[in-house]
């Protein structure tokens, strides 16, 4: 028997997507069954179970190879910026919804009005998250307080592509998501993102200023504090 072509696979793994879709949006997900989406895709029963594992992965169709994508991703990055590390997958997976804007949308309106829909989109989120806290764990490995570190950053670093993604498909698919992203990885590393040190551990300085001291004089002190610490 031969292989179908690549051509026709991704023809009909888009239709059994939007006829799934369809049907979903039309007669509810609990009501719509797996032979109800083959008929209306034009395809059989076998092809849909080719292309997809069960009714509810045909909504979250690209999250187990994704997955797979982010952790080699990860394990290829040198161990020296971990940040960057992390934000560079962020791409990758934000990239994904990009690509298909329609599908993201239908999909974010789905989820929203069905429960177990809901649940699936969590645990995926749950599972890039585990991703990123095993790598940086893995970084910081002798740094003080290491682990605790890579799982707040890792929780960190999922609300933010979480609110760079929500904000997009709130926003009917408008704008410029991926800059978006990249504006909230710089203020998360400028603000947000505390990096154990394995050479010390962190010192906390309060300083006190008059009120009407000049903004200038108080940058340039701020300066002077935390190259005498080596921040």
């Amino acid at each position: 028997m031969q292989a179908e072509p690549t051509a026709r696979r991704g023809d009909s793994r888009r239709r059994i997507t939007h006829a799934a879709m369809d049907l979903f949006e039309r007669q509810g997900y609990a009501a719509t069954t797996v032979d109800a989406i083959a008929e209306a895709a034009g395809v059989g029963r076998r092809t849909f179970f080719h292309h997809f594992a069960s009714k509810d992965a045909v909504v979250f169709p690209d999250h187990e190879h994704l997955v797979e994508r982010v952790d080699a991703h990860l394990r290829a990055q040198p161990t020296d910026d971990p940040i960057s590390a992390v934000g560079s997958a962020l791409r990758l997976v934000l990239a994904s919804y990009l690509a298909d804007p329609e599908v993201a949308l239908r999909r974010y309106q789905l989820t929203r009005t069905t429960p177990e829909l809901r649940a699936r989109e969590i645990a995926w989120v749950q599972r890039y998250q585990l991703l990123f806290s095993r790598y940086l764990g893995e970084c910081w490995a002798d740094a003080p307080q290491g682990d605790l570190a890579a799982d707040v950053v890792a929780a960190g670093a999922s609300a933010l592509h979480n609110h760079v993604l929500r904000h997009w498909l709130k926003g009917d698919g408008q704008g410029d998501a991926m800059a978006d992203l990249d504006d909230a990885l710089a203020w998360w590393r400028r603000s947000a993102v505390a990096e154990p040190r394995a050479d010390a551990p962190r010192r906390v300085v309060v300083a006190v200023f008059d009120e009407d001291v000049d903004p200038a004089e108080l940058a340039a002190h701020v300066r002077e504090a935390r190259s005498a610490l080596d921040c």
